[in-house]
């Protein structure tokens, strides 16, 4: 069933789910899934946003998550060192120090 896509019913409304095998065959062959090139910190940036975005909605007030998502991730990914977002690339994880500023970030941005 690789790269089928289906739909699931979850409270009523339709969610497009993408069924990818690929990622698990690599595993399985290779013994773990093949690396790509390090994360560029624009990449890193974008992809707090997304979790930012994914876990923060509903929770801010009138405007949405956006602007309060945008600000963190901005200043979470200036912070980072070449470093940090090569551990980031590898493990998908913010180092202790980054996960400091990401707190701090999280409480100065609206």
């Amino acid at each position: 069933m690789a790269g089928a896509a289906g739909l699931v019913r979850i409270g009523g409304a339709m969610l497009a789910v993408a069924l990818l095998a690929a990622p698990a065959e690599a595993q399985f062959l290779f013994g773990s899934a093949p690396k790509g090139p390090p994360l560029t910190r624009e990449q890193v940036r974008i992809r707090l946003l997304d979790g930012c975005v994914l876990t923060q909605s509903g929770k801010a007030a009138d405007q949405g998550a956006g602007p309060k998502c945008n600000c963190y991730a901005s200043r979470v990914a200036k912070a980072m060192t070449d470093a940090d977002i090569l551990a980031y690339s590898s493990t998908k994880k913010l180092t202790p120090t980054v996960q400091a500023e990401a707190t701090k970030a999280l409480a100065v941005c609206k």
